[in-house]
């Protein structure tokens, strides 16, 4: 997304990766209050998501024309087991190398800005700076093909805006690993850039990066050139998200995907929502729910439903006993309705309960609309002591075991899961609480690591 703001003075040009336009409150005021004339934005997921978009906007700049190339190069790493990203990656850098040097051919000033998803020097990201205060060799790290081309772009005639002002300043970074909490340590990399062409260079006032600004993972970088008139462009690009069906009235929100529709389900009328036959399903529970949700059309009828699944997860099979027997009945068959909404017409389960008397007990009770009838009887193993092949309590509600302390603070590890795609791809483990930061702070997150099904393993000798 490309916006002019007009501020009026002097030349200002924002970059931000919003990840996910829907996410921020008061969108309108924050960009007003950041007073710039030109806001670039990336990753808005109004739709279309895609690997890497572009868009070119031309301007006035005087006599001259000014080209504002707004990207977001697509993220992928040299090494990573799927090398479709990368391979993608390096062919969307390479098509932008040969647009920028179409631009310059023509003589016009270019501005080139974005998520540019590269690193090219080891000031700008916090884990290359701790290779090297580990003597860790930086080579191979350097000459990676995406920083190999996005080097290339730069000797174009390209000047990167901020180096230009702070060519040696460290710790200063656009993007944090949320997952990690990297922003509470300041442990990121500086991904998004701002480069001008070298008629630019000079009228380079300041650059700012608005690291307190929050609502992304990325943060806002804002370039101020001298007063400039920058006449906004008369034509909006037709990939501009002003033309998207998603964001112009007609899909203002998921549920335009749904209708209402009015059936009749056993001499009883039901409201469902059901998807037009030219979108795709939605899906809003699991399998074996969905149709019964898509029945339980009130807030009440859909309590019931939890309810009752709830109770249906929550009971064991019982095994069979010569002395008891313990069951969960319907009394009369439901209809197709209540058994929509009851989630159930039988369920054999084993009934926790207290110790009883001799006595023999009964009662009628409603679950979800189905008249369930709870039966005890007068011989009841628990009374009796050992012998009880029901299971207890505890063993039902089994949680997770207590967790693992980290070996340099002697904290609760967190548990989690690996996300990426590999061998490990669902595997829980354990790590240090803390946020991840430069080594050696106390305030960082030590190097503790377990697995979780070792530490099961270890837990049970």
């Amino acid at each position: 997304a490309v916006v002019s703001t007009q501020s009026g003075h002097y030349g200002r040009g924002l970059s931000w990766n919003l990840n996910g336009i829907r996410t921020l409150e008061n969108f309108k005021e924050l960009l007003l209050g950041f007073d710039v004339d030109v806001a670039c934005f990336q990753e808005t997921k109004v739709s279309r998501n895609q690997l890497g978009r572009v868009l070119i906007t031309y301007h006035h700049l005087g006599t001259r024309t000014l080209t504002i190339i707004n990207v977001y190069i697509p993220c992928g790493y040299e090494n990573d087991e799927d090398p479709i990203r990368f391979n993608t990656k390096i062919s969307f850098l390479k098509d932008l190398k040969r647009r920028v040097a179409s631009e310059l051919d023509k003589n016009n000033s270019v501005i080139l800005l974005g998520d540019m998803n590269v690193k090219t020097s080891v000031l700008d990201s916090a884990d290359a700076l701790e290779k090297e205060k580990k003597h860790q060799s930086l080579v191979e790290w350097s000459q990676t093909k995406d920083k190999v081309i996005f080097r290339e772009i730069l000797d174009l005639g390209l000047v990167d805006a901020f180096r230009h002002l702070h060519p040696n300043q460290r710790n200063v970074y656009t993007c944090w690993n949320s997952g990690t909490r990297a922003r509470v340590n300041n442990f990121g990399t500086r991904i998004d850039y701002i480069l001008t062409s070298k008629d630019l260079r000079n009228l380079i006032v300041s650059f700012s990066t608005l690291t307190d600004c929050q609502g992304s993972d990325h943060c806002p970088i804002v370039l101020t050139l001298e007063p400039l008139s920058i006449t906004p462009s008369p034509i909006i690009p037709n990939d501009c998200t002003l033309y998207f069906p998603e964001i112009s009235g007609r899909q203002s929100s998921v549920l335009k995907h749904l209708h209402k529709v009015h059936s009749t389900v056993g001499g009883v009328e039901t409201s469902s929502t059901k998807t037009p036959t030219s979108r795709p399903l939605l899906c809003l529970a699991t399998k074996t729910l969905s149709k019964k949700r898509r029945l339980a059309s009130t807030g009440s009828e859909l309590k019931k439903l939890r309810q009752t699944t709830l109770l249906s997860r929550s009971v064991v099979p019982l095994t069979k006993a010569t002395s008891t027997q313990s069951s969960i009945e319907v009394d009369q068959p439901p209809t197709e309705a209540e058994s929509s909404v009851a989630g159930a017409t039988s369920i054999s389960s084993t009934v926790l309960q207290k110790p009883c008397s001799s006595e023999t007990t009964s009662k009628n009770t409603k679950l979800g609309g189905a008249r369930i009838d709870s039966k005890s009887v007068t011989s009841c193993p628990p009374c009796q002591g050992a012998g009880d092949p029901r299971p207890s309590l505890s063993s039902i509600l089994v949680g997770l075991p207590k967790p693992p302390l980290c070996s340099e603070h002697g904290l609760k590890s967190h548990l989690k899961t690996v996300s990426k795609v590999g061998i490990n791809h669902g595997r829980r483990f354990y790590c240090c609480p803390l946020p991840i930061g430069p080594s050696g702070e106390k305030s960082s997150r030590c190097n503790f690591f377990m697995w979780f099904d070792e530490y099961n393993r270890r837990r049970k000798k």
